[in-house]
């Protein structure tokens, strides 16, 4: 009976001190739990803005681009999954609605709730064209427009993630020497080749050819999208029989059955160029492999 009764008595406080004890045990275990920071979520459009982003990222966040190693930047169709991942990123960078038609209408629709770099929209950028209404997209082949872009992707990081701002600034620094190492560098590979002719697939080397004064060359076709008249392909022919080419750049989805149409059968040295980076790997160098890879291309191309 007494002991019934002792328990009737203490049960209300047992209950109470059961709920302390768990509350307790809870706070405990979150405080006890390290606090990890997320990591900056960068979304390129293009493999070789990708590139540019993981040199001034470097290990601070990731990555990655819609358009991957396996896939053709003038063709591709963005899929669900491209969807979620862009609308997962903290930070999206693009060369422009002139170049990536596919990518309009999600990225300005993202434009309200995330920051957006447009590489053609920034003032450090020196743009060519094709024509008056066109703009030349494979800007990312200048150098200097290559320092461009890392400057507003890390002005636009260090809003993002403040704590990492000297280390963002340290990247730029860093990235900057990079690449006007890699000019340098650049230069000397093809001081002595500037006067030799040559052909490429379609007009993706402007801003190259400017950079390193390649003035002598000859594009098949401005668009690989669109395929040439009989009339332009007579018009090439045409200059072709004026010029005495060393060799023809092609790319990985080049149309060879074009190209050995307008040659007509003509004995040339073909040079695959890389100028999307596919067959680079990731880290801070990447994009100087881009550039020097592609100054190889020519280096080939040209030398006998």
């Amino acid at each position: 009976m007494i002991t019934l009764l002792l328990t009737c008595i203490l049960s209300p406080f047992m209950s109470t001190f059961k709920l302390y004890l768990r509350a307790t045990l809870i706070n405990l275990c979150i405080f006890a739990v390290p606090v990890i920071k997320a990591q900056v979520n960068v979304v390129t459009s293009i493999r070789p803005l990708q590139l540019i982003a993981q040199a001034i990222i470097e290990d601070r966040g990731q990555v990655s681009s819609v358009v991957g190693i396996q896939d053709s930047p003038h063709d591709y169709l963005l899929t669900p999954s491209d969807r979620i991942e862009l609308e997962r990123a903290d930070l999206l960078l693009w060369i422009g609605p002139e170049f990536e038609i596919q990518l309009t209408d999600i990225y300005l629709s993202l434009a309200e709730s995330k920051p957006i770099i447009t590489a053609t929209k920034l003032s450090e950028l020196s743009l060519l064209n094709y024509s008056s209404n066109e703009i030349d997209p494979h800007l990312w082949l200048s150098s200097s427009n290559g320092i461009a872009i890392a400057k507003a992707l890390s002005k636009q990081l260090q809003e993002i993630d403040n704590a990492n701002q000297k280390q963002y600034e340290s990247s730029l620094e860093r990235f900057e020497r990079d690449i006007n190492n890699t000019h340098s560098e650049i230069l000397n590979m093809i001081a002595d080749l500037q006067d030799q002719q040559y052909l490429v697939f379609h007009s993706a080397y402007e801003y190259f050819r400017r950079d390193y004064d390649l003035e002598r060359g000859l594009a098949l076709v401005t668009n690989p999208e669109v395929q040439p008249s009989m009339r332009e392909l007579i018009s090439f022919r045409r200059e072709l029989k004026s010029f005495s080419p060393t060799c023809i750049l092609l790319e990985r989805d080049s149309n060879r059955d074009l190209a050995d149409m307008a040659l007509e059968a003509r004995e040339i040295k073909i040079v695959t160029s890389d100028i999307q980076g596919f067959q680079i790997g990731g880290g801070p160098s990447a994009y100087n492999q881009l550039l020097l890879g592609v100054a190889k291309s020519f280096q080939s191309c040209l030398s006998n």
